[in-house]
């Protein structure tokens, strides 16, 4: 029965991830035992029937509320899932645009709805380890550690944030955002 021993690998890495020193492990070793938790997901149906559920182009708007006018920045991730394998980019912006990060590198794997992935700041070499949730055109996006911090700047990485995938406008004009803020589709 697959679906009990993935959902155990799966709790294992999640209660690790939480504080991978504190479980007395290095990085290398977490990594190593995530991807080894994660393969053991690999066979279960649920991983099977949502092959793509990280396809697509994913973003979070951050405006400021008290100057309307004012330009507003974001996070977005362009994502492509072969398999339980995931890779692509990211870019990210500061409210009024004072900042804006070019872009970054992200590697993941999927197991169902949920990915362990890693985004890598093109701009400072500092690598974050993030977990994704799909729930329809939702993704519950949380940084959950720094695997190398950034050198001397700072990265524009989405950190506890719901993103919306995007889709095509429609012809009265652009879609209206159709995630809450806890990840369930409007």
């Amino acid at each position: 029965m697959p679906l009990p021993r993935c959902a155990v690998a799966v709790r294992a890495v999640g209660l690790i991830v939480r504080s991978p020193v504190s479980a007395g492990m290095s990085m290398s070793m977490f990594i190593a035992l995530t991807a080894c938790a994660l393969t053991a997901c690999a066979s279960s149906p649920k991983a099977q029937d949502r092959e793509d559920a990280f396809d697509g182009q994913w973003s979070v708007r951050w405006c400021d509320k008290t100057a309307p006018d004012a330009d507003c920045g974001g996070f977005t991730v362009d994502l492509a899932q072969d398999g339980d394998q995931i890779k692509g980019e990211s870019s990210g912006a500061r409210v009024r645009l004072t900042q804006i990060d070019e872009g970054g590198l992200v590697h993941g794997i999927a197991v169902g709805d949920t990915a362990v992935l890693t985004v890598e700041s093109l701009r400072s070499g500092a690598i974050y380890l993030v977990r994704a949730t799909v729930r329809g055109d939702c993704m519950v996006w949380k940084m959950r550690d720094t695997v190398r911090p950034a050198q001397q700047d700072i990265d524009i990485v989405a950190f506890d944030d719901v993103l919306e995938r995007k889709r095509g406008d429609t012809p009265a004009g652009p879609s209206r955002p159709a995630c809450r803020r806890d990840g369930v589709n409007r």
